[in-house]
């Protein structure tokens, strides 16, 4: 099985846009193909959306993310995490959270912004 790390452009772009990866992912997770999980620095980056201010929009989401396993920040993702920002990988602090969770996981990242994550050694991305 393989595993996939969800980034928040990937989850914007569907439930903004209709467009993306976001249901071929779940098809595939249905299909036990694919083992899905959603750090939860990218909920609050999606919750910050002024969309989410709508009560039916909540539902909506709890319900996208439903059988989607989250992954905390460890101490494990956050050194990482720091490292990657220390070394000018990335300058978003929650991209270095993404980015070391995938890295973490052992598992590809699924997102709409790969030069975000561009140079960031043994990280994988879905699909490839």
């Amino acid at each position: 099985m393989i595993k996939v790390v969800i980034d928040t452009s990937t989850i914007i772009d569907f439930t903004r846009a209709g467009i993306g990866q976001l249901p071929e992912l779940l098809k595939n997770a249905k299909s036990l193909e694919l083992e899905l999980f959603i750090p939860t620095v990218v909920i609050l980056e999606f919750w910050v959306g002024k969309s989410m201010e709508l009560s039916k929009n909540i539902r909506a989401a709890d319900k996208l993310f439903f059988g989607i396993k989250r992954i905390d920040l460890t101490e494990p993702i956050a050194k990482l995490a720091g490292e990657l920002l220390r070394q000018n990988r990335l300058t978003s602090s929650v991209d270095a959270i993404i980015a070391a969770t995938a890295l973490e996981l052992e598992a590809r990242l699924a997102t709409g912004n790969r030069r975000h994550f561009a140079g960031i050694k043994n990280l994988h991305f879905w699909p490839q």
